[in-house]
């Protein structure tokens, strides 16, 4: 049961539509939406000379200073003008930090796939791997580019932890699905079995999910290719999976499934760790 969203806002047009669609959501589950912005410091990059460290300071202050007002600007015209409960926070300094410690009291938090503390030098994973591993609550990541949608849903399962966890995790926003299709990972060292799927089936049915009862069966979870192939052409609206079987350090390092996905699936990806 979904009572308590959280979005992200910043100062785009892709930030935006995203509180557009949690808009949407909010309402047709009858969530309070609550937003927020958090101001990041002005990191001033290495390559300039120390004499103009501080007029790049001032222009890169002044530019989060926009932003922080567009983000502002968009929330109430999105948000507060179309429900009768939303509400607003801002903060500054560490970006996945401020939103992990505010959606503590979220039942969701939705947040886009490209946002970055600072530059990729000094910060090398998006926010929203820091976020989906900080804050406890699913998150689903939403990519610019993408007009969201939950109508046909996909969910990767492996029988692990982390997939029962997004499952569940996921239920309220399956149950708006038209059409939720589970993608079986068949391996020799996955925890579950095929018999897993079944019962997968059987559960969600249980649970007045409209679930496919065919089960589309690939290989290994190590190979994220397979999965990211059918995601992109499979008829998908949005995944379910599960981040980070394997410690965070060990997939920035070595690749997994969860980085893989999150930096380049094409449409919303709900994980829980």
């Amino acid at each position: 049961m979904l009572r308590d969203v959280l979005v992200h806002v910043d100062g785009s047009e892709s930030g935006r539509r995203r509180v557009q669609f949690a808009v949407d959501l909010a309402m047709s589950v009858g969530a309070r939406l609550s937003g927020i912005h958090v101001t990041p410091p002005a990191e001033v990059p290495p390559l300039y000379k120390p004499t103009r460290v501080a007029e790049v300071t001032a222009y890169l202050s002044a530019k989060l200073a926009q932003d922080s007002t567009a983000a502002t600007v968009a929330f109430r015209e999105e948000a507060v003008a179309r429900l009768a409960d939303a509400c607003w926070f801002e903060a500054k300094g560490d970006v996945a930090k401020g939103i992990s410690d505010r959606a503590r009291y979220a039942d969701l938090v939705i947040i886009g796939q490209d946002e970055w503390q600072g530059s990729p030098e000094t910060h090398p994973l998006p926010i929203a791997h820091s976020v989906a591993v900080r804050c406890g609550r699913p998150v689903l990541v939403v990519p610019a580019a993408a007009p969201p949608s939950l109508v046909r849903a996909a969910v990767a399962w492996d029988g692990s932890r982390e997939s029962v966890r997004a499952v569940h995790d996921a239920l309220p926003l399956l149950r708006l699905s038209r059409l939720v299709r589970i993608i079986a990972f068949v391996s020799p060292t996955a925890e579950g079995s095929e018999d897993d799927a079944e019962s997968l089936l059987d559960h969600l049915t249980r649970h007045a999910v409209a679930v496919d009862s065919a089960v589309l069966r690939i290989g290994s979870t190590e190979e994220h290719g397979s999965l990211r192939e059918h995601i992109e052409n499979g008829p998908y609206d949005w995944l379910v999976m599960g981040a980070y079987s394997h410690p965070m350090w060990m997939e920035f390092i070595l690749g997994g499934v969860t980085q893989s996905i999150l930096l380049s699936a094409k449409i919303p990806v709900l994980v829980s760790h």
